[in-house]
């Protein structure tokens, strides 16, 4: 069973039938329409998660607890709000926050255990090329980013010996998802800052999750796609 958190965003969506050729999917999202097209789909189950909410992460906890079998954790979710330091407000950075970081942690205390019993488990939390370079505008989302990737760490250290390993992806930039939200002149100026001039797809993030689902021994790493960003 692969758990997809955060589902229903772009790269999500582009995710899940590549994804479900290989697993059953357990895919969340704040709203079940978002992901329409896939309910019919006989080795996908669509359950409702807001991050913001822990009511809502109470529940999607119990079905967690009732899942049998290997289990693969993908923590996708992801937002962030531009703007300078100075102009956060509490709220904003909150919500990137708990969004980001926070509101995976009892998911993932509730999974580990799950997957100790089986002794077998792969979390691959999604992380930014942004935690590692000085971007303006971004504080929030960088230093959640940062968060992600060292708790993962933490966790591949804490929990190997179980036969469940952690890895972070460190995303680049890619032809859908947050790339949108900057305008083109700063879309134009990423791209000269990658060898191929060319945005990363899907595929490229897709081909890294079946590897780490295939490896038991790739544990602690970041896996950098960022197609050689300068």
């Amino acid at each position: 069973m692969i758990i997809l958190i955060g589902a229903s965003s772009d790269i999500g969506k582009q995710l899940l039938p590549m994804l479900l050729e290989n697993d059953e999917v357990l895919g969340t999202t704040r709203n079940s329409d978002k992901l329409s097209e896939f309910l019919e789909c006989k080795n996908f189950t669509c359950a409702e998660l807001d991050l913001m909410d822990k009511n809502s992460i109470n529940s999607f906890c119990e079905i967690i607890k009732n899942l049998k079998g290997n289990i693969t954790l993908i923590n996708l979710s992801s937002i962030s709000i531009d703007k300078l330091f100075l102009g956060y407000s509490s709220e904003e950075w909150d919500a990137v926050l708990n969004i980001n970081l926070t509101g995976g942690i009892k998911i993932l205390q509730t999974a580990i255990p799950v997957m100790m019993r089986t002794g077998w488990g792969r979390i691959i939390n999604v992380s930014s090329v942004v935690a590692q370079s000085c971007v303006v505008g971004a504080a929030a989302y960088s230093a959640s980013k940062a968060a992600v990737t060292a708790m993962t760490r933490s966790l591949a250290h804490e929990y190997g010996r179980f036969g469940i390993t952690a890895n972070s992806l460190v995303l680049g930039y890619f032809d859908t998802g947050l790339i949108h939200s900057l305008d083109e002149t700063r879309q134009t100026a990423v791209l000269e800052r990658i060898p191929s001039k060319q945005f990363g797809s899907c595929k490229d993030i897709y081909y890294a999750i079946e590897h780490i689902i295939k490896s038991g021994y790739l544990n602690g790493s970041e896996i950098t796609i960022d197609g050689g960003l300068m």
